[in-house]
């Protein structure tokens, strides 16, 4: 397995959304509304299955772009769960926020 993490959403379109994604939620975001809540997001990393080309695993950030941010979403698809794509993904998102102060005490 090879994960590729990437900042863009360049060539990113529906088909390479997993299906997977919101997993247990009692009413999950379409794909194209997934594919619109990345593009709207402040920031957002993705991890994608190279053998694939699909999403697998996804964190969005939001911010006023001077002091605060958050990370409201942070997914990792069922079946890749388990296998630091998240913490990957958490470390990824924090070096594209510059100028924002990042406790490394907690990565």
């Amino acid at each position: 397995m090879r994960i590729s993490y990437r900042s863009n959403l360049d060539g990113i379109g529906v088909e390479q959304l997993s299906e997977h994604f919101f997993d247990g939620w009692p009413n999950p975001p379409s794909k194209a509304t997934f594919l619109r809540l990345l593009e709207q997001s402040y920031a957002a990393e993705l991890a994608v299955d190279d053998e694939t080309g699909k999403v697998i695993g996804f964190i969005q950030a939001i911010s006023d772009g001077v002091l605060s941010a958050y990370i409201p979403l942070l997914e990792v698809v069922p079946e890749f769960q388990g296998k630091g794509i998240g913490t990957t993904l958490i470390r990824e998102d924090a070096e594209e926020a510059p100028g924002f102060v990042h406790d490394r005490s907690v990565m």
